[in-house]
């Protein structure tokens, strides 16, 4: 969730009660270790009352999960609860800190403490991504779309760079012309242009849009583009920088269409702009993917993590009560 000046609001009152319940809990557990030869513990009133307070807490963490998957909770807002797992999760710091009295305790202890500390960790750098990856997306990735329509969006890249480089170097024996030239053809049009579809450029982006019409006809001595694209373009296309591709590289990117200009006639130009235009737009999509990766994966830590703490919180509650 963003934390920024549009919804500090909703969290202020939230971390308002995070200060003022240290604060009280604080005072609570100092006063009462006064004159104590040891920091009081579990079994003391302030360690126990924290103990019960920071399991339920954690309880109600992991509730969060159960909200987000089960749509049919009406059980306040998505939102509202995100807010409160972030400030609350953060009270069962000091809360548990002093259910433990400062120290480690029996291997059963430390391992819950040591948990407990990994998965709130995990929980702050989750919420430190979510402040700098989306603006980071936003203004690298201008060509973003809907992380799950990227293999989509690339098929229909690699489809219309194929039809460019068949319409500008020709047809080659054989090859059946597109859809859309059977459709004219069939409607009696002249079959002078094709329409180039591609990632928006600007802007967020959902979808395939007109990007340009090139002419229709096929440029003589052009055949070296088709092999380029056969070769290094329609391979980095498909599979990004997986491809391990210089295409993958800006600076590479730019030296090789630079090549190809110098070396293909005027009548190519157009068409090899579109495909730098289209490498361009694979390495933003390659970038996003990147992107969206550290923005969700860190909850390939965090919810395991959870499931095990809550696990391990039952089993230690259970020793707590047997051997009191």
């Amino acid at each position: 969730m963003l934390i920024d000046r549009r919804n500090f609001a909703r969290h202020r009152p939230w971390i308002a009660f995070l200060l003022v319940a240290t604060a009280a809990s604080s005072a609570w557990y100092f006063f009462a270790s006064r004159g104590a030869p040891v920091w009081p513990g579990g079994g003391s009133p302030p360690g126990f009352t924290f103990g019960v307070l920071g399991g339920l807490l954690i309880l109600f963490e992991f509730a969060l999960w159960g909200r987000k998957k089960v749509r049919a909770w009406r059980i306040g807002r998505v939102q509202d609860w995100m807010v409160a797992h972030i400030w609350l999760g953060l009270l069962t710091v000091p809360l548990l800190v002093y259910h433990s009295g400062f120290r480690w305790g029996g291997s059963l202890s430390a391992v819950l403490m040591v948990l407990f500390l990994i998965v709130i960790a995990s929980g702050v750098w989750g919420l430190w991504l979510q402040q700098i990856l989306p603006t980071r997306m936003l203004n690298q990735v201008p060509a973003e779309t809907i992380h799950s329509q990227i293999d989509r969006m690339v098929r229909f890249m690699v489809d219309d760079a194929a039809r460019l480089v068949s319409a500008t170097c020709g047809a080659l024996p054989g090859e059946e012309p597109d859809e859309e030239e059977q459709q004219e053809v069939a409607s009696g049009a002249p079959v002078s242009h094709i329409t180039v579809g591609a990632v928006q450029t600007v802007g967020n982006v959902q979808g395939k849009v007109l990007v340009t019409r090139v002419p229709k006809a096929a440029v003589p001595d052009s055949e070296p583009l088709r092999e380029v694209f056969r070769a290094s373009i329609a391979p980095y296309l498909l599979e990004g920088k997986k491809s391990r591709s210089p295409l993958a590289l800006p600076n590479k990117a730019e030296s090789i269409f630079r090549e190809l200009r110098n070396k293909l006639p005027l009548g190519t130009h157009e068409a090899i702009g579109i495909l730098e235009n289209l490498c361009d737009q694979r390495r933003q999509l390659d970038r996003q993917d990147h992107l969206h990766r550290w923005l969700h994966g860190w909850l390939s830590i965090h919810l395991p993590l959870s499931v095990a703490l809550v696990i391990l919180m039952f089993v230690h509650i259970w020793v707590a009560l047997k051997y009191r």
